[in-house]
């Protein structure tokens, strides 16, 4: 089985322990789909700004608490209309800012929750960190990053705290394809 390939050429992943007794696995598809359990988001703790050594990093990785990870380009876009389109536009991607939303419920004495939340306040530069990005794939993307919009906690009086934040990329991230 691990010379085959499923639908999409996505290899199967590896079942591995689900509970902390490890006796039971969790599931890692159902039928052909991949589950987003398996996605790893990873944020350098000691503020670290080099890509290009990432094994110097502090990483924690944010997974408690955390129900939601959804990619963005953030386009920028010029858009043009020619005498010859008869009235249609054309549109060329100029540039991207390529950023995470990361979201769910506040997890105190989380360090990687914890180190974001101590950010609210700061600007410039002591907002940037670097982020990892493991896909359930396999595939990674990681670089440095802004953190911005952060909420460290928040919601209705009988409800879990929120927390969120936005990771925008600084420059072009450094992209890893999954290995077969």
């Amino acid at each position: 089985m691990a010379d085959e390939v499923t639908n999409g050429g996505v290899l199967p992943q590896v079942q591995g322990p689900s509970s902390v007794s490890g006796e039971e696995t969790a599931p890692t598809t159902i039928g052909k789909f991949l589950l987003n359990w398996q996605n790893k988001i990873e944020i350098a703790i000691d503020g670290l700004q080099n890509a290009d050594d990432i094994t110097k990093a502090n990483w924690a990785r944010l997974a408690a608490g955390i129900n939601n990870l959804t990619p963005a380009e953030n386009d920028t876009t010029a858009n043009d209309e020619y005498y010859d389109g008869e009235g249609f536009g054309t549109s060329d991607v100029t540039s991207k800012r390529y950023q995470f939303t990361v979201a769910g419920h506040r997890v105190y004495g989380d360090k990687a929750q914890d180190y974001i939340a101590s950010k609210m306040l700061e600007i410039g530069d002591n907002l940037k960190t670097l982020m990892r990005v493991t896909f359930a794939d396999g595939s990674q993307v990681y670089g440095v990053v802004t953190l911005t919009n952060i909420v460290p906690a928040g919601g209705q009086p009988g409800a879990k705290q929120t927390f969120s934040f936005v990771a925008v990329f600084n420059g072009k991230p450094k992209f890893v394809p999954a290995t077969k």
